[in-house]
Parts: C-alpha cells; structure tokens; sequence
C-alpha cells in the first residue's frame, strides 16, 4: 500500500503519489516544466532554422515536445513516466465530457454564419466540406495526442503545485505560441496568415485544454480529442475568405474562453485534502 495525497483543484483531484509537493517539491516541478517548455521552443528553433521543410516541421513542433516530455519524465523516475503515459487513456470521470467535442462543429459552424453576414457568399459553402471533415480529424489526432501529453500531461501537471490552472495555462501558452509562430514565417504553411488571431487562439486553446485536463482529473484523452476537433474542422470554412475566418475563428474562442474562466472555476487553487490509503 502506498500513501498518496490528492490536491482538488477546481472541482477535480490530481493524485501525487509522492505526497502533497512540498514548497521545495512543487517548484522543483514548476522547474522542470520551465525547462520542458525551453527545450521545446529550442528544438522548434533549431528545426526551422534547418530548413526543415513546410510539410515536415508540423510534426517536428508537435512531436518533439513529447519526446522531450518523456525524457524529462523518465529522467524525474519514480513511476513519472508511467504515470504520464497513463493520462493518454486516462477517460473522463462522466462520459457527459464528451460532449465538449461537439463544442468544435458549433464553433465552425458560427464562424461561417458570421462570416456570410459579414460578406462571404453562402452559395456552395459546404461544397468542400465532404470527406475532408471526416479524414483530416483522422489525421490530426495522433499529433494532437502527442502535444497533450507534453503540455497538459506533463507540462500543467507540473505547475499546477505552484500555481493555479489559469495562471499555468497562460504561462505555458507563451512558449505554445512561439512553436506555432515558426508556421507563419515566409515559406511555412501558414505565412500568408495574420500573426494576432494566432496568438488569441492559442493561448484560449490553452486555458480550455487546461480546464478540461483539470476538471476532468487528468484526462490527456479528452484533451486530445478536443483538440483534435479544433484542428479538424477548417474543411467547414474551407470556402470561406480565409483572413476573415481566421480572425472571426479566433475571436469566438477567445469568447469561448472567457466564459471558461468566468464561470469555471479554472482561477482558484484549493488546499488538498487529508491523505488517503491507495
């Protein structure tokens, strides 16, 4: 049997197999998220300066940070690693969090109504839709599952000690969005885009897969999956003026965040509980 404490945070316990961090535990933790997240952008840094090419370096950006992530956990020992693999299949508490995936379609949806009433032909809006809607979510999840598992797996769990989940969703958007900056240079798959709808969709990213990692006790899964609807329904606004979607797709989940925090209780940290035997 071994002695386990759990911190409630948000309404969801995080299990710390070790006990409850210690001040010198937790910022030992918050250390070694700060340097997951240097070697992240070091990497990116290093890949684009390669010349790593346009269609490769998405996977680098999104792979390599969870090669990283599972180095570092291997290095912590202590079942680090086992643990953090266990939160790729680790299913939310009530199968009602799903639901949240559908979240993604109505947030399309809405970016291509305001879209037409903002100018955009509504004739043969969808005709691009069908089959990319159903193949490219196909694609994207194992990457999305990739980047979960370092920046909310690894990364969050490790500040979350020291912090409370906005605040180390915010933190951790900074390097998120440097990684995701590099697709916007001359010759990248995104260099024609605007740069400020980037940076308000990632870091509003980052504090919706937060809050679900957290409220959900761990679960990396339904992250990925969240994720996985973010990356794939662009074929929805496929016949949409791409700068206007870009921009009204980013404004809406920014709403979509603020409510989050408004209402979800993702600002406040709790003390933990008394132990309990596992």
């Amino acid at each position: 049997m071994t002695s386990s404490r759990t911190v409630a945070t948000t309404g969801s316990a995080l299990a710390y197999p070790d006990g409850f961090p210690t001040t010198r535990t937790a910022g030992k933790q918050a250390f070694n998220a700060m340097l997951f997240a240097g070697l992240s952008v070091a990497l990116a840094t290093i890949a684009t300066v390669a010349g790593t090419s346009p269609t490769l370096l998405p996977f680098v950006l999104a792979l390599g940070p969870t090669a990283i992530a599972i180095g570092l956990a291997s290095r912590e020992g202590g079942g680090a690693l086992r643990r953090l693999l266990r939160t790729a299949v680790t299913r939310p508490p009530r199968r009602a969090w799903y639901a949240l995936i559908a979240l993604t379609v109505v947030w399309a949806l809405a970016t291509v109504a305001i879209a037409i009433a903002l100018g955009d032909s509504a004739a043969g809006v969808f005709d691009k839709a069908v089959p990319a809607v159903f193949i490219i979510p196909l694609v994207v999840f194992l990457p999305a599952l990739a980047e979960e598992i370092a920046w909310r797996g690894y990364a969050i769990s490790r500040l979350l000690p020291s912090m409370s989940p906005l605040a180390a969703a915010l933190i951790l958007a900074a390097p998120w969005i440097v990684l995701h900056a590099y697709l916007q240079l001359p010759g990248q798959m995104n260099d024609r885009l605007e740069l400020w709808p980037t940076i308000l969709s990632l870091a509003s990213y980052s504090v919706l897969l937060t809050w679900v990692f957290v409220k959900t006790g761990g679960s990396v899964l339904l992250a990925a999956l969240i994720h996985t609807g973010f990356n794939g329904v662009p074929p929805l606004m496929a016949q949409l003026d791409v700068d206007r979607a870009w921009a009204i797709r980013a404004v809406l989940v920014a709403v979509i965040a603020v409510v989050v925090i408004a209402f979800g209780g993702i600002r406040s940290r709790q003390a933990p509980p008394l132990a309990t035997e596992l």
